[in-house]
């Protein structure tokens, strides 16, 4: 049993994840992670080529995937 099946029976007895778990298991979500999948590269391609519009677009894509974990999650 690995750390992670030891730390789901924890959550599923009543303890608490620290703030850092949270972090991890929010990153952890299919759709956080399409979200940034497709908001990084087109932030990185921005800043190489300095266009602004890529910049935002990355960021936005970014942000888009942290809502909705965080609207999910209440």
């Amino acid at each position: 049993m690995g750390w992670s099946e030891t730390r789901i029976q924890q959550y599923v007895h009543g303890k608490k994840a620290t703030w850092l778990e949270k972090r991890l298991l929010e990153h952890a979500n299919p759709v956080h992670l399409v979200f940034q999948a497709m908001g990084v590269p087109l932030l990185i391609a921005g800043i190489w080529i300095h266009n602004w519009g890529l910049i935002i677009a990355g960021g936005i894509l970014n942000v888009i995937g942290h809502l909705y974990c965080w609207i999910k999650r209440t």
